[in-house]
């Protein structure tokens, strides 16, 4: 049988497991076939499986493992014949973690007659369990948990000898992992004697109710009054009081007004809130501090649950004594066994928002079916029920519990939570035969804690619960199960609750802060979400006037009402009373052409006003203005397509709004009328600029947007700031934009994180929060990050680093190094370093706590490492591990330090192999043996060298060389003209006129090759099209910057100028230029030339996809010729090596002018000539390269058909060529 054979037929086997302590052992049957196994472990949760031993038989003991940390064990079955890493058999994956038996325990009887255990234990575990034989049986049963080394027994009534042993244990997967019992220890243990009952001072507990009328509720008939709130409930945990704040309330001390306090509203923020009361309330007897047999709490525990917020108290059944009788006089429902009860009146259902919701609160033994019945009758239609485990401190659910939960859940209960264990437990959800799914929360922990005994005692959860009617069926459902986690923070005797948010992160400090969040997700498991908790926000109003930015704002968001009747209108146009206009005028739908004929915008203001308006100016420097008699028109497309304008376009007089003259006066009338109605404050203004940058098909173009003037719009924003003194969102630069489904790049087209960013803003302001702003990154840098994090690949291939990272932010260069997996990983840490508003790195280092995220830390050290130079840092290991973009940064410290010491001469470095020269760096500088490691290195730099590609003609060459797998960018001679490269002479021109570092300055001293080192040079001859000036006796190429130089304003304003496509061009001129750039570059690279072909289509894709027809064609096969004329010269002189890829490809532009050197090609280009080059270097490949890979390019075809669906079949040939057949649409 073979391998694949076996491994399909050979199910999961399950193991046995057993441990010791340091010791796990793996027990299992034996495995048809198996020569042998492996065991594999990773740590709980993670899929990080290691392997850690081979064994030959059916049993594995591995030694020396870590007390109290619990791993996942699975074991693979092998065959040798089928060589290593071929497994055929995988078991079950298994939890097993050794603990330490406890040591030297003592037990110790008191003068008071309780006894106190005691012992020794140095290793990490969750808690302990303490067992006592009282009957010399051998028979140990459980007396009690503890969460530290001692335990004093107050509630143990046993007398005479009595053995105990101690288990340590550790909580993994909701279940409790024992170690082994100590050994035993004796006591004798005196019989109580009955003793006179004491009399307790209970005078300064309060007997009457306090004041509550700041409650939301009312009714004793269970009705709430604030039914316009959703249907949402809050289950909080136990209540059950510390000795210590018991004593404290009892002397008259208000230690339970302060217990919630540190919770906020948030109980108030729900329909309905109930919290479980677990112990009894009654000042007549003793209370828990007088007594430790009897659970009991002053009646003042109730003022601190009024004031709360909280609606109703669930009693736990199984100390249902006097509690409901003493709530009577508080405006709280208790809620008993199967009936509800406020100020001595009783009723079933409770109504929330016009769903009737019954409560039962039982034990675990009790059959509630009955109840469940009685309240289906009533009129019940959600049930909650509350069940009391009769354990408590324990966060181990036992199997009785879930199978007395599946019970209840199949009675008809909705919901089940647990109450009584004071701690913690498992979430869980079950599946009923009737289809329904019932959540079950074993426990919550609690609200007021008694003493803590284990870790799970100093943590709970609120559940959040929210009911949704089925507008089809009627039935209500659970909606939506999440958690709010809290956790105890000691203030001197009291534990107060705190919410674990971040913005409570600094009570704990964030290590703690991050660890506590950590226990409480994995105690209630993977089953239930985190819960969003914010207050609900006021409602607010906007008046919105300006271009389709402002229209995008507040979308999907119901606590703003917008009025977006004057968008798409020039506010120069908004005055002028109210007209009659003839209906056939207005087209269906379009509300501003109704407003932009009928004027009275006045009049309209005074009639609508909003809480705040918020305007841009981009459309009303934009849109053009027309004038017919007194009134004046927005000609934007809605106008421009009416009836109104086709009727009166020859009377329409179109306005020149850039003069001053004529839109300041239009402006401040607008401005009268706003202020008129509005408060400055509430007036604001979103100041746009054009990004320069935009998003695209999955990648950062540099675009503008001509449809503006931007010195316009400057003028009249600066104009309306002095007059008005509105408050200013000033974000538009920190933000790219994106290009339309037209393929236009308008700066008011932005993506969702912009536009949530300006709503988030104009809301703050609108509430009296916030000043103007003028960065956006100093109000929401979760929105900026999130866009980072998301278009982090994107950016570094774009090199748009400049547009998204300051460059004097110590935080952002930081940033800027990472990885998007990186950031995504680490995403609240990297948050919190942003928020933290540090500017420079000593800031940082002295300010910023990293908590336990060693990570993050050592990465930050990493990077600050190699910013200054410093490559003995052990930190910088982890960049190369985690492969983050901090890596080119290393590599250039890298090649500057070999340079500098001489060890390797000219020396260039990929991001490959950094970890073998960084190793050799620090073996050098540690000064071992400095000639051997400098040999060393020097051998595998030669055989590892990357190879330098140099570029000359287009700049998108430089992708080319990025992409491809064993070469390194060196420089790009872009721009420039081949003919006037190898010129006899430079330019006889004043170079005191010029900027030395200019391209004019290269192109008159012909110093295009002076820094250029590389190995390889790839070509091409976009360029040649360029005009040629002839000055003098000299040949200078109309580069991109010559005509706005001073040195062409001095000295060639008047020089002739042909262009080489031309019939009049010296075809001489033209064969001998070509013939002199060839053998200046072959002299300088040899046969390591690179031709790429070029082509100039008719035709381009668009942004979205579509084919559109380039308008410049003029003379395009002269132009075509003339570069095919080059490049068949340089061929023949130098015999390059030709990528011939080109002509299968379309440009991807928005200009329908592009220039030649200014068009990008299809991605799809620049992967198939990057692995030629690959090819070419390596000396695997032919002379001439034009085969492309046929299956991307019938996904290439596939996907221009799918775009261009009307395609023709004359169309279809010229783009898909010989595929044309496939792809024909026609």
């Amino acid at each position: 049988m073979n391998f694949m054979q076996l491994r399909e037929r050979q199910p999961k086997f399950p193991v046995t497991v057993k441990t010791g302590e340091g010791v796990v052992e793996l027990i299992w049957n034996k495995i048809e076939y198996a020569d042998g196994y492996r065991v594999f472990a990773s740590p709980v949760g993670k899929n990080h499986f290691v392997g850690v031993i081979n064994v030959k038989g059916t049993t594995a003991v591995m030694k020396k493992r870590a007390n109290g940390v619990p791993m996942q064990y699975k074991v693979k079955a092998f065959r040798i014949a089928d060589g290593p890493d071929n497994f055929f058999g995988e078991s079950e994956i298994v939890i097993a973690c050794p603990l330490e038996t406890p040591r030297r325990l003592t037990a110790i009887v008191g003068s008071d007659g309780i006894c106190t255990l005691s012992w020794r234990y140095n290793s990490q575990c969750d808690g302990f369990k303490i067992y006592a034989d009282s009957n010399e049986s051998g028979k140990y049963s459980f007396v009690c948990y503890s969460g530290k080394n001692s335990c004093r027994l107050d509630s143990f009534t046993k007398s005479g000898k009595v053995s105990f042993v101690v288990r340590s244990f550790i909580m993994t997967g909701h279940m409790e992992k024992l170690g082994v019992s100590s050994a035993p220890a004796e006591a004798v243990i005196p019989k109580s004697k009955g003793a006179k009952a004491v009399q307790f001072d209970h005078s300064m507990i309060r007997k009457t109710a306090g004041d509550y009328n700041a409650r939301r509720f009312a009714g004793k008939d269970g009705r709430l009054c604030n039914d316009h709130h959703k249907c949402t409930v809050m289950i909080g945990g136990d209540i059950t009081v510390s000795a210590e704040m018991q004593k404290n309330a009892a002397k008259g001390m208000p230690v339970f007004d302060e217990t919630f306090s540190s919770l906020g509203g948030i109980f108030g923020s729900f329909d309905f809130s109930v919290a479980m009361l677990d112990t009894d309330i009654n000042d007549k007897k003793a209370y828990t501090f007088e007594d430790s047999r009897v659970i009991n709490c002053p009646s003042t525990i109730a003022d601190a649950v009024c004031k709360s917020g909280i609606d109703a108290l669930a009693v736990n059944a199984g100390l249902l004594q006097r509690a409901p009788q003493s709530l009577e006089k508080y405006p709280l429902t208790v809620i008993t066994e199967n009936d509800c009860t406020q100020g001595g009146e009783k009723f079933s259902i409770v109504n929330i928002n016009n769903i009737n919701v019954g409560f039962i609160s039982a034990t675990v033994n009790k059959d509630i079916s009955q109840y469940v019945s009685q309240l289906r009758k009533a009129g019940a239609e959600y049930i909650f029920f509350f069940c009391s485990w009769n354990e408590r401190h324990t966060p181990a659910v036992k199997p009785k519990w879930r199978n007395q939960a599946v019970k209840a859940a199949e009675s008809g209960a909705d919901i089940i939570i647990g109450n009584g264990l004071n701690a913690i437990a498992e979430y869980d959800v079950i599946e009923c035969a009737d289809g329904r799914r019932v959540p079950v929360a074993y426990s919550l922990g609690s609200l007021i804690p008694a003493d803590p005994a284990t870790r799970f005692e100093k943590i709970g959860a609120l559940l959040c619960v929210r009911l949704k009617r089925d507008t089809a069926t009627g039935k209500v459902n659970t909606d939506l199960c999440g958690y709010i986690p809290y956790a105890f923070k000691d203030y001197g005797t009291e534990h107060r609750a705190v919410l674990l948010s971040d913005d409570n992160a600094r009570y704990f400090g964030l290590s703690v802060y991050d660890t506590l969040k950590k226990q409480v997700a994995t105690a209630l498991g993977s089953k239930i979400e985190l819960a969003r908790y914010a207050e609900k926000p006021e409602q607010q109003s906007f008046a919105l006037l300006g271009s389709a930015l402002i229209s995008e704002l507040f979308k999907d968001d119901n606590d703003v009402e917008t009025d977006r009747s004057h968008l798409f209108i020039s506010q120069l146009t908004m005055n002028g009373t109210h007209c009659d206009v003839d209906e056939k005028y207005f087209r269906d739908g379009v509300v501003p052409l109704y407003y932009n004929l009928s004027k009275g915008y006045d009049e309209y203001l005074a009639e609508n006003k909003a809480d705040a308006l918020i305007t841009d100016l981009y459309y009303a420097v934009s849109t053009p203005v027309y004038r017919l008699g007194d009134s004046l028109y927005s000609g934007g497309k809605a106008f421009i397509q009416s009836r109104f304008y086709e009727e009166n376009k020859s009377r329409l007089k179109r306005l020149d709004i850039k003069d001053e003259a004529v839109w300041k006066p239009l402006l401040d009338k607008f401005i009268d009328s706003v202020t008129a109605v509005y408060d400055r404050e509430k007036i604001i203004l979103v100041r746009i600029t054009d990004p320069k940058l935009y998003y695209v098909n999955g990648r950062y173009v540099r675009s503008t947007d001509r449809s503006c003037n931007f010195r316009l719009l400057l003028d009249m924003e600066n104009y309306f700031i002095r007059r008005v003194s509105p408050k200013v969102i000033d974000i538009s630069r920190f933000y790219p934009g994106v290009i339309n489904k037209r393929g236009r790049s308008y700066a008011v087209c932005r993506d969702e994180h912009f536009r949530n960013n300006i709503s988030l803003i104009a809301k703050s302001i609108c509430s009296g929060k916030k000043a103007n702003y003028v960065n956006s990154l100093a109000y929401d840098p979760e929105i900026w990050l999130t866009e980072v994090a998301e278009n982090f690949d994107i950016i570094k291939a774009g090199k748009a680093d400049s547009f998204f990272f300051g460059t004097n932010n110590a935080v952002d260069y930081f940033i800027s190094r990472l990885s998007r997996d990186f950031i995504c990983a680490e995403f609240k840490d990297i948050l919190r370093l942003k928020t933290s508003e540090l500017i420079t790195f000593n800031e940082i280092r002295a300010c910023y706590d990293f908590g336990r995220n060693a990570v993050l830390k050592r990465v930050y050290n990493g990077i600050c490492a190699i910013r200054k130079g410093d490559i003995t840092n052990a930190d910088i290991d982890e960049i190369i591990r985690l492969g983050l973009y901090a890596q080119s940064d290393l590599a250039k410290t890298l090649e500057s330090f070999y340079n500098k010491n001489g060890i390797i001469r000219n020396c260039v470095l990929s991001t490959k192999n950094l970890s073998f020269y960084l190793k050799c760096a620090r073996l050098w500088m540690a000064g071992t043996d400095k000639d051997a490691v400098a040999q060393l290195a020097r051998r595998y730099y030669e055989k590892h060298r990357p190879v330098i590609l140099d570029v000359f003609g287009r700049a998108d060459g430089g992708d080319i060389s990025e992409l491809a797998d064993g070469t390194v960018k060196g420089s790009v001679i872009s721009g420039y003209s081949a003919l006037t490269v190898c010129s006899e002479k430079p330019a006889d021109i004043d170079l005191s006129y010029i900027d030395d570092k200019s391209a004019v300055f290269t192109e008159l001293t012909r110093s295009y090759f002076a820094n250029a080192h590389g190995d390889w040079l790839l070509v091409d001859f976009s360029d040649i099209v360029k005009p040629i000036y002839r000055h003098r006796s000299a040949y200078v190429a109309s580069i991109d910057e010559l005509c706005c130089s001073m040195a062409y304003r001095a000295f060639m304003t008047d020089d002739e100028v042909f262009e080489p496509f031309k019939e009049n061009a010296d075809s001489k001129f033209i064969e001998k230029a070509i013939s002199d750039f060839a053998r200046t570059v072959k002299a300088k690279y040899g046969k390591n030339i690179i031709l790429r072909k070029t082509y100039l289509p008719l035709n381009r894709l668009d942004i979205t996809g579509r084919i559109r027809p380039f308008d410049d064609t003029e003379f395009i096969s002269e132009k075509e010729n003339l570069i095919s004329r080059a490049e068949e010269i340089f061929v023949k002189c130098t015999d390059c090596y030709i990528i011939d890829y080109e002509s299968r490809y379309l440009p991807v532009c928005a200009d329908k002018n592009a220039d030649i050197s200014e068009r990008m090609l299809e991605s799809d280009f620049y992967k198939e000539a990057a692995a030629a080059v690959d090819r070419i270097i390596s000396g695997t490949s032919k002379k001439t390269v034009n085969n492309v890979d046929i299956v991307g390019y019938l996904e290439r075809c596939e996907r221009i058909r799918k775009d261009n669906p009307d395609m023709s079949a004359e169309l279809s040939r010229e783009i898909f060529g010989g595929a044309s057949e496939i792809f024909m649409t026609e």
